[in-house]
């Protein structure tokens, strides 16, 4: 299956911000989550209010990178689907090899750092609030640990997949390399073979 047109390649290659709004919308939604639990009961608003603006902002980081920015900006996109059984699947997606070449490289630097850095932001404030027994505050850092971290997590399964995929198909392209070398000749083709 042709991803390419889904994942947004076009065929120039771009070496700054290829999807500047994407890339945008990447860091503000965590950013903003993280700005608003640090500094939004100093300015007034209580802890309910914090609370749901904070998991608001998250679920759209989560919604946002999970659908659009992993999409465009490493190429990955992943999902997790019930089938009839009840059984869970993970179900992973990456560009197709070859069209690697049309991303940017600081995008994806920008995808991967924002991904743990905010993970870690949360994993720093969820200790914190642990140690100093504000328990009513764990509640927002495992919420927004759960999201965070489902998809890091997705993300880590979905580019060791497509890693795979890679490995498996240059081994099978040298596999029959190897096999047509030796049934072929030592390497010469069937032309070069003729012309003797």
């Amino acid at each position: 299956m042709d991803l390419s047109r889904e994942f947004g390649d076009d065929t120039t290659p771009s070496n700054g911000l290829k999807h500047p709004a994407a890339t945008l919308f990447h860091i503000l939604f965590r950013t903003l989550a993280i700005v608003v639990y640090l500094f939004c009961t100093a300015f007034g608003g209580g802890f309910t209010l914090t609370f749901v603006l904070v998991v608001l902002l998250l679920a759209a980081d989560f919604w946002t990178v999970k659908n659009i920015t992993g999409r465009l900006l490493v190429g990955l996109r992943w999902w997790n689907k019930v089938n009839d059984d009840g059984s869970s699947e993970w179900v992973f997606e990456s560009r197709k090899e070859g069209t690697s070449v049309y991303h940017s490289d600081t995008e994806q630097r920008i995808f991967w750092i924002a991904l743990f850095s905010s993970s870690l932001t949360w994993l720093i404030l969820l200790i914190k609030n642990i140690l100093t027994f504000t328990l009513s505050w764990v509640v927002v850092d495992i919420t927004a640990m759960i999201l965070n971290i489902a998809n890091l997590y997705g993300y880590i399964k979905c580019r060791r997949d497509a890693k795979a995929k890679v490995q498996g198909a240059v081994g099978n392209f040298l596999g029959r390399q190897l096999f047509n070398q030796m049934m072929g000749g030592g390497g010469e083709s069937s032309n070069q073979q003729q012309n003797r």
